[in-house]
């Protein structure tokens, strides 16, 4: 067999057992497990964490009032549990950093959260705030990894970024039947981060 064929069976035996283990939930995230980073944030780090959890607040509660709701059909349903427990297990994972460097993560205890009036009322409103939210999202982590110093900081940025940019996904179908975004989303820097979260966060 010559290298080309080698790495052709290669690939394709490698995804049937990477789609076996996700089938089996095998593929479990660590991140919920975070420790200490190695090396020691500074205090724009423990800036931008903290951010990221009053975000992964935000998010929880977004889907939880969605959910509530019913307006949405089994499978949109279905969708939107996951996305929960996907924030919820962001929302770990960036606790358990900050939690790991020796300093104590916000909860949900520590914020009034408040949504547009009427938001919950019908699909379109529903779907037109998580659009916008999951963009932030998407954005905000995409900035947090060109600003974390620590490696294991920046990682976890990204591999939350790639998830929410199938939140994004989702809503972006839901609202224009366009499920695939442009090829580079922006950025958002911090201070556009915080200013959208304060008009949610109090």
């Amino acid at each position: 067999m010559d290298r080309a064929a080698f790495l052709g069976v290669s690939a394709r035996g490698g995804a049937a057992v990477a789609m076996g283990a996700i089938g089996a939930g095998l593929l479990v995230d660590e991140a919920g497990a975070a420790t200490a980073p190695s090396v020691t944030p500074t205090d724009l780090d423990f800036a931008l964490a903290r951010l990221a959890v009053g975000a992964e607040i935000l998010a929880v509660e977004f889907y939880t009032e969605a959910i509530a709701a019913k307006k949405f059909g089994p499978d949109v349903t279905k969708y939107l549990k996951h996305a929960l427990f996907n924030e919820q297990e962001h929302l770990t994972a960036i606790s358990g950093i900050i939690s790991g460097a020796g300093q104590t993560p916000s909860t949900a205890d520590d914020f009034t959260i408040t949504f547009p009036g009427k938001t919950f009322d019908s699909i379109g409103s529903i779907v037109k705030l998580g659009v916008a939210l999951e963009a932030a999202f998407v954005g905000a982590y995409l900035g947090a990894v060109d600003s974390f110093g620590p490696s294991q900081m920046k990682t976890t940025a990204a591999r939350i970024a790639a998830n929410e940019s199938q939140h994004l996904s989702v809503f972006s179908d839901l609202a224009a039947n366009r499920p695939i975004g442009v090829s580079f989303p922006p950025t958002i820097d911090y201070e556009t981060a915080s200013d959208l979260l304060d008009s949610f966060l109090s």
